[in-house]
Order: structure tokens, then C-alpha cells, then sequence
């Protein structure tokens, strides 16, 4: 992993990157040009990769370049590379970030509608909203749900191929449970109320 200040927020500074344009071609239209070309090409590696935040870690990444190349600029003789070689550690930590958030989330306790003193007005709500839920979503989260043991842990292992991991399908899990969760809280709401 690269070990240069701009890892630190606040440091890119206008001298630095007026110097990283320089860096990049004396002619500030044309530098101005390439700027926006390698930005282009770095979305584009980071879109590749599946990314859905790739906007963000390009602008992660250029801001790192813009510090290297202010700092040792006769280091790197060509950009393109130089971006290379930050996006992929750049890429590396978001993976990093990725795979410890979903940890968290996944210890996140499921809500409250899942305790097992609900009422049979709470258990209409529940079927109301997985109702509302599409065939997909509603299929994954009652086999995520349903087992114990053994064979829970091999269900969740069948759910994670087919949704793209482990770490996608808890996310996915997760987000379900959140949307059943305001669904079934209003629908109780609004049963009390009336």
C-alpha cells in the first residue's frame, strides 16, 4: 500500500496539483485534457471491477497520484501507470472496507419483529409486507431465515452462490430485513390508529 500523505484527508493542496498538471504536459490545456482522461480511464478499470462506488475511488486515487507526483515527480515517467498502480491498492482497502462493514452489519441484531413474543395482528403485518416484497427478495429472506445448525449454514452457503457471496448476499439480507422491518411497524401503526 502506498504510504504517501494524501492517504491523509486535507493534504492535496492547489500548489500540489497545479504541479501534478505541469507534471502531466506544460501545456495547460492539454494537461487539463489528460487530467480528465485518466479520470475517465480510472472510473471505467474501477466500473470493470463491479464497483458501485467507482466515481469516489477514482477521485481517491487521483487524489493520491496528484501528492506522488508533486513529491517525486522524475520517479514515474508515465501517468497512466503511476494511476495503475494507486487504483489497485486503492481498490485493495475498499475491498478491505467492504468485507469489515458487512461483518458489521451482519452482527447488527435482526429487528424487533422477529422476537419471538409477537402478536398475531404483528404476525398479519409480517405476511402483508413479505407480500409486498418481489418473488426474489421474499424467497431469499425466508431461506436465509429458515434453518437451524447445520443446515442453515449450508442454505446460507447455496444463497451465497447464487447472489454473487457471502458478503453481497448479507448486505442484501440485511437491507431486507431493514424495509420488512419499516413496513411491518407501519402496518402495525397503522392498525392501532384505526
Amino acid at each position: 500500500m502506498d504510504t504517501y500523505p494524501s492517504q491523509r484527508k486535507g493534504l492535496l493542496t492547489a500548489e500540489a496539483f497545479a504541479s501534478f498538471l505541469f507534471w502531466l504536459s506544460p501545456d495547460q490545456a492539454y494537461a487539463a485534457r489528460k487530467y480528465l482522461e485518466l479520470r475517465q480511464e480510472i472510473v471505467k478499470l474501477f466500473i470493470r471491477k463491479g464497483c458501485a462506488h467507482a466515481d469516489e475511488l477514482a477521485d481517491r486515487t487521483l487524489d493520491r497520484v496528484v501528492t506522488i507526483a508533486h513529491l517525486e515527480p522524475d520517479k514515474y515517467p508515465s501517468a497512466i501507470s503511476l494511476c495503475c498502480g494507486v487504483a489497485r491498492n486503492v481498490w485493495l482497502e475498499y475491498l478491505r472496507e467492504k468485507v469489515h462493514q458487512s461483518l458489521e452489519d451482519d452482527r447488527i441484531a435482526a429487528p424487533e419483529f422477529f422476537d419471538e413474543d409477537i402478536s398475531e395482528h404483528e404476525v398479519r403485518c409480517l405476511s402483508y409486507c413479505l407480500e409486498q416484497l418481489s418473488a426474489r427478495d421474499r424467497d431469499l429472506i425466508v431461506k436465509y431465515h429458515q434453518f437451524q445448525g447445520r443446515e442453515k449454514i449450508e442454505t446460507r452457503k447455496q444463497l451465497a452462490i447464487a447472489h454473487g457471496g457471502l458478503n453481497k448476499l448479507r448486505i442484501t439480507a440485511y437491507r431486507i430485513r431493514l424495509r420488512l422491518h419499516e413496513c411491518v411497524t407501519g402496518c402495525v401503526q397503522r392498525s392501532a390508529q384505526s
